[in-house]
């Protein structure tokens, strides 16, 4: 019989049924009892799982047979489990063959004619189920060089479509995993293999028993894989492998030589070795990022591989995050497992804050400090919207799970953990993180459980700071004034408020020049509306405070009086988190109409020519968003155009598109910015000629373009492109078959043309079969940054909509595609009309996705907010644009007010 997956809401998805097999009592058996909710009981569980499949990437699908050990704590007349689009050929229990029938929320029920008593049982199924050729969700086929793979995507809840199982994070128990493949192919899984059997033209592969998991751990790969070996690392030398197409082991240069080190400090910090018995990274041509699963970690290729002499430093950078993350969860989501989806916030919270700890001790000159105060800034950008999810939400239906892995979850959560690092102090903080894992490993936790394990120590209300800021959305904001009387240390005047009538417990650090004029800081937990920090390590009254120190604070800052005046006077003594956090702040103020805009560009102007990277880019953002949200009319394009050249150009065009020796690591990461911005933005016509030749050249394969600019380069050439620069681009993809990052750097720029039909004509290619559509749509994710094109990219998703999420993988996972589209195409327009289309459009049909209620939800509150913020800044910007002159001394266009001189070049 065929156990499909029923997802609610889907038309004519009934699964057949077959007969039973004929019970081998003659007792009537009892009704099928009700299937249970969401969740399964806790009245059966399993103690061991014990899989043997046949997997051959070349063939539409794999065989199976499951054995589980199962622990019953009452009597049952059914044991229910999850089953995803296998067809269940044959079951017994204890030995006898037992009913199957299909229930609700991807579940199958199991009996007997009689009833199962309380202990032991035994669960056999053989089945079958399919190899995914066009799908991201449960076993998949993929090509590479002429050679398939298949690979097992299980998290979170597709585990399911490979094994009946109980597919639940609490789950946690054995696995023995046995694979039959093709003799040429290799096999992987997360334990090493013991043995290898050959069986005519296959192999059968059979490997260790591994450590208490939960099924979306699970991990599988087959396929004609180089194994790169990378050396041992840890107390316990654990073997390191990066797996590899045949051929290209030389593009795992970087990965073979830092996965080591990395694992050696998370080892050192948490004082904890590495708890599995082998680590593999395994390449994966397509897909979106990594995957932790114990002993086997998935990696896309394109943070993965690159070859030596194309290594750039954001190439180094983006492997080194992801592979300490993807470490980190060896501990945080893999040893100690949360016990429901609710605190994923367990594993997704901690393991880019631990990856930060081991990355930031391994390359000190990458100054994660102000990459992390940047992301925090768009974090809380996303914390702003109406409805928005806190950390710790219920997953109480399907639809909630494409919720959970949001960049709250990463980028929040991260900032709250670094926010109490500070506030508890390092070593103590560490402490009990090492407590917890040590009393949870192998097992599972819950938030109650780490706060009361981990934050042990501290005062209670510790605890319940932190438990405002995990079971509340949004960010705080806090108002700050400096008081100085005479006869009394300085201190700070704070309020907290925020956009509903929450209240956080919020730990307040402070810092500010101290006694020699040394900095110093004092800190507080800010737990009413109103509070003070005294600045106890003041002489004087300070020319200067940062209410944010180092940018640890998850929560904004207002500065009242002349504060805010000072910090900009004085940005040498500003760290580089905090002149990102300000600006952030600044920007965020602006969104909620407190301040004008005018504010904000005097500030990015004034810091404009930092010369650390993330402060600069973060000037650069604020300019950005004038012209992505049309806060000035178009008229005025030609003034806004000439002050980003005036506050830009310059320095884009000392940096010009050829690296030079001996340069900083800040001008290599700012050269593509910022020759990107002001070739388009600034429309320099010098920057966009040479930036299209250079583009037009490579694409007729004459000429080369350097790593960091070959997007930069492709993205300007098509957007100031003709036809002939389209055609160049569809040739020179297909050519690439065999250079999957090249390749999709030119599906990108696709979605780059400005001029419609051109544009149409590119999105048009995802309609074909000339690229695999999980690649092409990309070019539909660029479109919607820009105002000049998301109406054609809107339009055109309209017009085609069945037609493309016809091609898009549609399986009924947590994380469809179609269920995208809302955000994709739609949440960056900024007006109330459009508002309505995209919740008019949408509605109805990729609601029916998973997931995709929420996604149109977000898009449309997202549009709404912005038409909000246009309507108080549009007529700021346009004054401040207004007043801009020409060359000449003459202004380009009319306007009654004067920008400041702060911002006066």
């Amino acid at each position: 019989m065929v156990v499909a997956a029923l997802f609610v809401g889907l038309p004519n998805c009934t699964p057949a049924r077959e007969a039973a097999p004929a019970a081998t009592s003659a007792a009537r058996p009892a009704p099928w009892p009700e299937p249970p909710g969401w969740r399964l009981p806790d009245t059966v569980r399993p103690t061991r799982y014990d899989a043997s499949l046949t997997v051959l990437p070349t063939e539409p699908r794999f065989e199976g047979r499951m054995r589980m050990e199962l622990d019953l704590r009452a009597p049952a007349h059914a044991v229910w489990l999850h089953a995803v689009d296998l067809t269940i050929r044959a079951v017994t229990v204890n030995g006898e063959k037992a009913e199957v029938t299909q229930g609700k929320n991807d579940l199958v029920g199991i009996r007997l004619p009689r009833a199962l008593p309380a202990g032991a049982a035994t669960v056999v199924l053989d089945y079958s189920g399919p190899i995914a050729a066009n799908g991201d969700r449960g076993l998949i086929a993929l090509e590479e060089g002429g050679h398939r793979y298949a690979f097992a995507a299980m998290e979170p809840i597709d585990a399911r479509r490979i094994f009946p199982c109980f597919d639940e994070p609490s789950f946690k128990v054995p696995w023995t995993i046995r694979l039959e493949v093709k003799r040429e192919d290799m096999a992987l899984s997360n334990a090493p293999a013991i043995s290898e059997q050959i069986a005519g033209d296959h192999k059968i592969v059979q490997f260790a028993e591994t450590k208490p998991l939960p099924p979306h751990l699970l991990a599988l790969a087959v396929g004609p894989f180089e194994a790169v070996d990378a050396g041992v690392a840890g107390k316990n030398r654990v073997p390191i492998r990066i797996l590899v197409p045949p051929g290209r082991g030389a593009e795992a240069r970087f990965a073979k030589e830092s996965t080591g080190p990395l694992l050696n400090r998370i080892e050192a910090y948490l004082d904890m070795p590495y708890p599995y018995e082998k680590l593999d990274f395994v390449n994966v041509p397509h897909y979106g990022g990594a995957m932790e699963s114990p002993g086997l970690v998935t990696f896309a290729q394109k943070f993965l591989l690159s070859r030596p002499e194309e290594e750039t430093s954001v190439f180094q950078r983006n492997y080194a995050s992801i592979a300490a993350h993807e470490l980190g969860h060896q501990w945080f989501g893999n040893l100690v497992t949360m016990k429901w989806w609710d605190d994923m916030w367990l594993s997704e919270a901690f393991a880019p804050w631990l990856a930060d700890r081991a990355v930031a001790g391994w390359k000190p000159e990458w100054h994660l400090d102000a990459e992390n105060a940047a992301q925090r800034v768009s974090a809380m950008l996303g914390d702003d919207i109406p409805g928005v999810r806190r950390l710790r939400q219920p997953i109480d239906i399907k639809d909630d799970m494409a919720e959970v892995w949001t960049e709250a979850m990463y980028s929040k959560g991260t900032g709250v953990l670094d926010m109490f690092e500070q506030g508890i102090g390092r070593d103590a903080f560490r402490q009990g993180l090492r407590r917890y894992l040590a009393t949870y490993a192998h097992g599972n936790a819950t938030a109650e459980q780490f706060l009361q394990t981990a934050l042990h120590d501290t005062p209670p209300a510790t605890v319940r700071a932190f438990e405002s800021f995990l079971n509340q959305p949004g960010v705080p904001q806090v108002d700050a004034s400096l008081r100085c009387e005479t006869g009394r240390p300085p201190a700070l005047e704070l309020s907290q408020s925020g956009k509903s009538d929450a209240t956080w417990q919020i730990p307040v650090c402070a810092r500010y020049p101290g006694k020699r004029n040394e900095a110093a800081t004092s800190c507080t937990l800010l737990g009413a509306r109103q509070g003070e920090l005294v600045l106890d390590g003041a002489e004087s009254c300070p020319v200067w405070v940062d209410a944010n120190s180092d940018a640890h604070g998850y929560y904004r800052v207002r500065y009242l009086g002349n504060l805010l005046t000072k910090l900009l006077a004085a940005p040498q003594a500003l760290t580089r988190a905090e002149k990102v956090a300000l600006l952030g702040d600044l920007g965020a103020q602006a969104r909620s109409g407190a301040s004008s805009y005018t504010e904000v560009l005097a500030a990015a102007s004034k810091l404009a020519g930092d010369t650390a990277f993330y402060v600069a880019a973060a000037t650069l953002n604020l300019v950005v968003q004038v012209r992505d949200t049309q806060l000035f009319p178009e008229p005025l394009r030609p003034n806004y155009a000439r002050f980003v050249r005036d506050t830009y150009g310059a320095r884009a065009k000392q940096l010009g598109f050829a690296p030079r020796a001996g340069e900083s690591e800040d001008d290599a990461l700012l050269r593509p910015k910022l020759l990107l911005i002001v070739a388009d933005y600034g429309e320099d016509p010098a920057l966009r000629g040479e930036a299209k030749a250079m583009g037009e050249r490579w694409l007729n394969g004459q000429g080369n373009i350097p790593p960091a600019l070959l997007q930069v380069v492709l993205n300007v050439a098509a957007r100031f492109g003709d036809r002939s620069t389209l055609d160049l681009m569809r040739n020179a993809a297909r050519a690439r078959a065999a250079n999957r990052k090249e390749r999709n750097s030119i599906l990108r720029a696709m979605g780059q043309f400005r001029e419609p039909d051109l544009l149409r004509a590119a999105l048009a290619t995802m309609l074909t079969n000339d690229f695999d559509v999980r690649e092409s749509i990309e070019m539909l994710r660029e479109t919607s940054k820009t105002a000049a094109t998301r109406q054609v990219a809107f339009d055109f998703v309209k017009e085609h909509f069945d037609a493309l999420v016809a091609r898009l993988p549609n399986d009924g996972s947590t994380f469809a595609l179609a269920a995208e589209l809302p955000e994709m195409v739609g949440a960056s327009f900024c007006d109330a009309a459009h508002a309505a289309d995209v919740e008019s459009f949408f509605r109805g049909r990729t609601t029916q996705h998973a997931g995709g209620t929420r996604s149109l939800a977000r898009a449309v509150e997202r549009v709404k907010g912005c038409a909000a913020y246009r309507a108080v800044q549009e007529p700021n910007v346009t004054a401040f644009l207004s007043a801009i002159k020409d060359g000449s001394g003459r202004k380009t266009a009319d306007g009654r007010a004067n920008r400041s001189a702060s911002s006066t070049r």
